[in-house]
């Protein structure tokens, strides 16, 4: 069973160079966009039988994956229908992400109680890394003044990993950019006298295990994208 526990984000928009706001704004805005972002996600869980000798296995490990652009992706904003209204995107997918993931973790199991001798076995994950290249990510503007990743593409390597007893809990947590909001408004994208902005999320997830194993599974994404307009 998973309960997660909360989320803790933080947002934010910066422009790299100032201007007026241009109060004659065009209704489309085109950028060339660089995408970097860090995912983990460290897991604990501990499971006990309890008989003539306890049983206590317990599981730890850490996944991580580092990504950036190759090169820049054209995105093209239009403005939104009405003054409320959410960003609209005519072009919104980010192309040539790299990165490289690695895995690792530690198996522990303790034999103790009154029917056997206590002692203590540890099997290492020992590290394993993949690389992608050519993955892509879609840009979407689920609500007004926030910016959103859809899941990564083409990065199926950084998922490809095996430890022991990891559970499938565990694994179903697909640790992606989606999980880290980013704030971005028409204001940021139509004042073109701002040559070159980013905006950036950074966000931790608690999930709490319970049931046969329990224990926690943090996950935390942080990711930057960087506009330089071009139209």
């Amino acid at each position: 069973m998973l309960l997660r526990l909360g989320v803790f984000t933080t947002m934010a928009v910066l422009p790299l160079l100032w201007g007026a706001a241009d109060a004659a704004a065009p209704r489309r805005a085109a950028f060339r966009v660089t995408l970097t972002g860090t995912l983990t996600k460290d897991w604990r869980t501990t499971r006990t039988v309890e008989e003539n000798c306890n049983v206590t296995t317990t599981s730890t490990g850490r996944w991580k994956l580092t990504l950036a652009s190759r090169a820049p992706s054209r995105v093209v904003f239009v403005r939104p229908s009405a003054p409320r209204r959410p960003l609209r995107i005519s072009v919104s997918v980010v192309r040539a992400i790299a990165g490289q993931a690695s895995q690792s973790g530690v198996l522990q199991t303790v034999w103790s109680g009154v029917g056997c001798l206590r002692r203590t076995e540890r099997r290492p994950c020992p590290q394993q890394r993949r690389s992608f290249r050519g993955a892509t990510a879609r840009l979407a503007i689920p609500r007004r003044g926030i910016a959103r990743f859809a899941p990564l593409r083409g990065a199926v390597a950084a998922r490809s990993f095996t430890c022991p007893e990891q559970l499938p809990g565990v694994r179903a947590l697909r640790t992606d950019l989606g999980l880290a909001d980013a704030p971005l408004t028409a204001a940021d994208v139509f004042d073109g006298n701002v040559a070159r902005f980013f905006i950036t999320a950074n966000t931790q997830q608690d999930t709490t295990l319970e049931g046969d194993y329990t224990g926690a599974v943090i996950e935390r994404v942080r990711w930057t994208l960087t506009f330089t307009r071009i139209a």
